[in-house]
């Protein structure tokens, strides 16, 4: 089971590590307004598709911190772990993600927006921080696509329905259902949280259909596109 407070506490030491100068000098950083992003992984994935796989791999490789769905959820319940994150900035930066928030939230202000008020500062705490991958939570529609790449994992729903039969030791009639319950869900956010279309091509960089791939040379695909758009340095 993955201990919510040691990941973030490791994320704060990772981007205290740096000297402020340091952190602008990054490979692939930016400004944008008042915030400072990048460099970030941002990928979003089809159930099966191997998402989730690639983007351990692509940390593993690079020393970033790997931030899933179930982890961004955990941190936006949990007020003093998530507290402990935003404070991890100086004031200044946190002011500023708070008015970045509101803006994204208008007319509904941040105080009372819950859960969606929540991922939006976690997501946009994460990139300002940089050095991370997120993979899922919709991060490509709220974080300045030039200072990270998007990238989407895909397959045909049968090789996804294989694998997932495979590796949750599903019958292939109950993986099918689990697959295309988590494809409508996933649409279904992206619609209402972000007002768009979690499959349209143009909200992403890179696009792999990962059917005939091993996540190996997935892998290798993004960290060279990283390498080509961020100048991300590969060891």
């Amino acid at each position: 089971m993955i201990d919510i407070e040691d990941v973030v506490r490791k994320q704060i030491a990772l981007y205290q590590a740096y000297d402020i100068r340091d952190r602008a000098k990054r490979s692939g950083r930016g400004k944008e307004g008042k915030l400072s992003f990048g460099p970030y992984l941002l990928i979003s994935r089809e159930k099966g598709a191997g998402g989730s796989a690639v983007g351990h791999l692509v940390g593993k490789r690079l020393g970033w911190q790997v931030f899933d769905n179930e982890i961004v959820d955990a941190i936006a319940q949990k007020a003093r772990v998530r507290r402990e994150l935003v404070e991890s900035l100086d004031e200044r930066d946190r002011e500023n993600i708070h008015d970045v928030v509101d803006e994204l939230l208008h007319p509904q202000p941040m105080e009372t927006s819950g859960y969606l008020a929540n991922l939006h500062q976690i997501l946009l705490t994460l990139g300002h921080q940089g050095d991370v991958v997120i993979v899922g939570r919709g991060a490509q529609f709220v974080l300045p696509s030039q200072f990270g790449l998007r990238v989407r994992l895909v397959a045909p729903l049968d090789v996804r329905v294989q694998r997932i039969a495979s590796g949750d030791n599903l019958s292939l009639k109950a993986a099918r259902a689990a697959v295309q319950k988590s494809d409508r869900e996933r649409a279904t956010l992206t619609r209402r949280h972000f007002g768009q279309n979690v499959a349209d091509p143009a909200n992403q960089d890179v696009i792999i259909n990962s059917a005939e791939l091993t996540v190996e040379s997935a892998t290798e695909i993004v960290l060279t596109a990283l390498q080509r758009k961020l100048g991300v340095t590969i060891e």
